[in-house]
């Protein structure tokens, strides 16, 4: 549920039927969005003036927009000191307030709830209110008014008080020395309307897009420091990184001349004990020889032996 599409369609309901929208709309957002129920609940109802200006912008808004544009048209006569310019555009005005107003009246009983002579003059004085203010032309603009609006001269639109009681028609004023007649006041100047609206539209857009370059800008610059941050953090590891590697090349090469030391000491090592497996074989064949001679000298031992006994034998029996 849109605010905005929700409080359009309350302020084109009738008068009649705006609590009853509003109350609707309230309950039905309270199931899924209090905040928005709330923002819901504080609009206001639109008075009968209110409403008609409203319905009127939904149904002549070009016409409405047109009738705002005169406004930019006079404060350029006026800073400028024009005072032709500044009676051409009044006259202008008062033509196209008075259309519009009679065209309010008009869609107003087109929708079923015609209005009073002084409402339509209470529109009038909305419609001047948007001319002479910006900030009144943008309201009327949005369609969402709860009353209408007066101009106090000062930049300032403000809503016009409800007659308390029944209401009092103004004195009257006393009649301007006529003039001489002077040619009906042209139509209003809708090339000019339309140039100031697309300029304004313009200015509008370039401010746009100056707001998103800046915020654009302002986003590329964090991440240019983040970058930067994270390319200096990138660097010092990249620095550590390398001191590491160094290092480790400093350590593979002692390993490698280890290695080859050790490789060294191993042939070395490896040639002495052939040497010495070679002494352990001579030194076996040498001791088994030995063995031998031992076995042939203890076998010869004992034929002498024998001998001698034998021989000891003769002599004795020959004694």
């Amino acid at each position: 549920m849109d605010f905005d599409e929700v409080a359009d369609e309350l302020y084109a309901a009738l008068p009649g039927e705006f609590i009853a929208a509003r109350d609707d709309a309230v309950a039905a957002a309270k199931r899924t969005d209090k905040v928005l129920a709330r923002r819901l609940g504080a609009l206001g109802k639109p008075t009968l003036a209110g409403w008609t200006v409203n319905t009127l912008v939904r149904s002549a808004g070009d016409q409405v927009q047109e009738l705002v544009s005169l406004g930019e048209l006079l404060r350029s006569a006026q800073d400028s000191l024009d005072p032709e310019a500044m009676r051409e555009l009044g006259k202008q005005r008062q033509q196209v307030v008075r259309a519009l107003a009679r065209e309010a009246a008009r869609l107003a009983r087109r929708a079923g709830h015609p209005v009073s002579e002084q409402v339509v003059g209470q529109v009038e004085e909305t419609l001047r209110a948007a001319v002479a203010d910006p900030a009144a032309g943008e309201a009327v603009l949005a369609g969402r008014l709860t009353g209408a609006l007066t101009y106090n001269g000062l930049g300032t639109p403000e809503p016009a008080a409800r007659p308390a009681g029944p209401a009092r028609r103004p004195p009257a004023r006393a009649a301007a020395p006529e003039e001489p007649e002077e040619p009906a006041a042209p139509p209003v100047d809708l090339d000019a309307a339309r140039a100031a609206k697309a300029d304004r539209a313009a200015r509008r857009e370039a401010e746009e897009r100056l707001r998103r370059a800046r915020a654009e800008l302002r986003t590329a610059r964090t991440v240019a420091d983040d970058a930067a941050g994270e390319v200096e953090q990138a660097a010092t590891a990249a620095h550590e990184a390398e001191q590491a590697a160094a290092e480790a090349r400093r350590g593979r090469d002692d390993a490698d001349r280890r290695v080859t030391e050790l490789e060294s000491a191993l042939e070395a090592a490896r040639e002495r004990a052939t040497a010495a497996a070679d002494d352990v074989t001579q030194a076996e064949d040498a001791a088994a020889r030995a063995e031998d001679d031992r076995q042939t000298a203890r076998a010869e031992a004992e034929r002498a032996a024998e001998q001698r006994d034998r021989a000891q034998r003769v002599v004795d029996e020959l004694s």
